[in-house]
């Protein structure tokens, strides 16, 4: 059964995007109405069906539950009152990847049937900036056009979208530029002491805006380390980067004021988190209380620590804007079970507390590997936690399916990669990753796992992958053969190293002519992962970027050939012996799988003997 849509340009996308749901011409037939109460209503009897609506986010959200009630029969009546009224979403198009503009629009159709009724593009510098050829210099730098065609397309869905820039640190990507060397006080974050400073950041916040409706802006301004300690620092002359950095947000401040631009900002390096010193309470007070807190945290998995960072803000004045994240960042595929044990609380503490604002981070750290595709779970959840007090699990694996025409657990299985139980989930490892990725003949990821047998263990995922790449829609078939190519490829790669070290230390030669052979399986399971990544990267981004993933991959085919060629040599004679596998292992990083390589500082290291 099929829902029959007045004729307008937005609901023929719609159609395009699910014409098994929508239809001009056949159907249930569908009324509107517009109304002053919060939320909607849909109320049905017989074949009509009647949606009343406040704003048309309402309206598409409304739509999209439909679409999981059409088969119901009889009487349909659903009310629903969202918690959240600032619903957003931010994507990260900074860390090599840039969605391309279709793309861009298909995910836009999606998020409006969730509820989503705001998105940001995260831009450093891929953006267009008149007069200035050299910010977004061949990185796929967005045109105003495309940015206005996106925004305006975005709107018809009741979407309204806005820039996120950067107006202090996360600035190298404009400063590695020499034309730009005088107003860098780092490599990373702008010179606050150069007048030039100013004028370009003017620029940057016209520039930005330009291509909005909106008068929102994110003007960034985390994690600013190093703050007055390069060309800024002055001998003998103490400094509070703190105090620095106040007065350079009330400039910009006062910049956004004067282009009527309603500022939001991320709040770490005023409440002391990213390793910074807490401001004090005289310097909370001189901070502009026009500009909106971004309240991030996407690791906790305490819900008092989330209740006491809301208090915090509102003890400052602020009512915060609160931020999760998606945990898609330095990642081959999205890690979902981080994301049910943060945001889900993040979420909770904030409705207990009547926050009504959230925007979740999809950020894309070290290359932006992660297939967008790859989050639809985390997305959807976020969603119905946004539109919803109460979230009903067996409806957000229903609606995964609904949106994206394929099973929750399909999208789930490839992040089951990254862990081996609960425990190494909070840790939030990307262990596939690092197997992928580690040296074959250094081994030093893989020294943490000597003696598991790793190889079985992807395996067995690869079996049950396998399995699920038979039955995926079409329009998934790229992003689940890529799963099964990272799956097929870790099946053979990641003991290779633990297996030569093992082989060579006990003069098993022939072990070593038995690897030598899985050596070769495994440049060709590299390479066929490699193009498959290629394709599904020009799928949903643009070009630029993808030239750190071609170097990753062929870098790691060129050690593959390298071990190949050491252990070849050893066997022949040619070589006495193979210092590379004479070093003795050391677990750097922790135990095994609960490593941590980011945000945490190891005490000891463990020596194997």
């Amino acid at each position: 059964m099929k829902i029959k849509l007045p004729r307008n340009e937005v609901f023929n996308e719609l159609i395009k995007e699910y014409p098994e749901y929508f239809s001009f011409s056949s159907g249930r037939f569908l009324r509107f109405s517009k109304w002053d109460e919060s939320g909607f209503a849909i109320y049905s009897k017989g074949e009509d069906i009647a949606i009343n609506y406040n704003t048309t986010s309402d309206m598409f959200r409304a739509l999209g539950i439909l679409m999981l009630n059409l088969s119901k029969k009889g009487e349909i009546k659903i009310r629903r009152i969202p918690p959240f009224k600032f619903r957003g979403l931010m994507i990260d198009s900074s860390r090599n990847a840039v969605i391309k503009e279709e793309y861009l629009k298909k995910i836009i159709i999606k998020l409006s049937l969730l509820g989503i009724n705001y998105l940001t593009l995260y831009t450093e510098d891929t953006y267009e900036v008149e007069n200035h050829p050299l910010i977004g210099y061949q990185r796929g730098k967005y045109t105003k056009d495309e940015l206005r065609r996106i925004s305006q397309f975005a709107k018809g869905f009741g979407i309204e979208m806005f820039p996120c820039i950067q107006t202090l640190g996360h600035v190298e990507q404009i400063l590695k530029f020499p034309y730009y060397f005088d107003i860098r006080d780092d490599e990373r974050i702008f010179s606050v002491k150069s007048e030039k400073t100013y004028e370009l950041i003017e620029t940057l916040l016209k520039n930005a805006s330009e291509p909005y409706e909106s008068k929102l802006i994110h003007i960034g301004m985390d994690e600013t380390w190093g703050l007055g300690r390069g060309r800024c620092f002055e001998i003998n002359k103490k400094i509070d980067p703190r105090a620095m950095y106040i007065k350079h947000l009330n400039k910009v401040n006062n910049i956004c004021r004067k282009l009527k631009l309603s500022p939001i900002m991320w709040g770490d390096i005023v409440m002391g988190m990213s390793g910074t010193k807490e401001m004090t309470e005289k310097q909370k007070a001189l901070l502009p209380k026009n500009v909106i807190m971004d309240y991030w945290d996407y690791y906790k998995e305490d819900e008092k620590f989330y209740e006491n960072g809301i208090k915090a803000y509102r003890k400052m004045g602020y009512e915060p804007l609160i931020s999760p994240g998606v945990w898609n960042w330095s990642r081959l595929w999205g890690l979902y079970g981080k994301v049910e044990r943060t945001m889900v609380l993040f979420m909770k503490v904030a409705k207990k507390l009547k926050v009504n604002r959230a925007m979740l981070t999809m950020w894309g750290d070290d290359g932006n590997e992660a297939p967008f595709d790859s989050n639809w779970p985390a997305l959807v959840l976020y969603a119905e936690h946004c539109y919803e007090n109460n979230v009903d699990m067996t409806l957000v694996k229903k609606m995964v399916n609904v949106i994206t025409k394929d099973e929750w657990n399909s999208f789930v299985l490839p992040s089951k990669m990254d862990y081996l139980n609960d425990k190494s989930i909070s840790s939030a490892s990307n262990m596939s990753r690092c197997f992928l990725y580690d040296d074959p003949l250094l081994g030093i990821y893989a020294s943490h796992a000597l003696g598991k047998k790793m190889n079985l263990f992807y395996e067995d995922l690869y079996k049950k992958m396998k399995l699920v790449i038979k039955n995926v829609d079409k329009s998934n078939k790229l992003l689940f053969q890529y799963a099964y190519a990272i799956l097929d490829c870790l099946r053979f790669k990641a003991d290779i190293r633990n297996e030569s070290y093992l082989a060579y230390r006990s003069g098993k030669k022939e072990k070593l002519k038995d690897i030598l052979k899985d050596i070769s399986i495994v440049l060709k399971k590299v390479d066929i992962l490699w193009k498959t990544h290629r394709k599904l990267w020009l799928y949903e981004r643009k070009p630029f970027g993808l030239e750190v993933l071609d170097l990753r991959y062929s870098g790691l085919i060129g050690r593959l050939k390298v071990m190949k060629e050491r252990i070849s040599d050893y066997l022949s004679g040619k070589i006495k012996d193979i210092p590379e596998l004479e070093e003795k292992p050391q677990k750097i990083y922790g135990k095994f799988p609960y490593i941590h390589l980011h945000y945490k500082k190891i005490d000891s290291i463990t020596v194997v003997k």
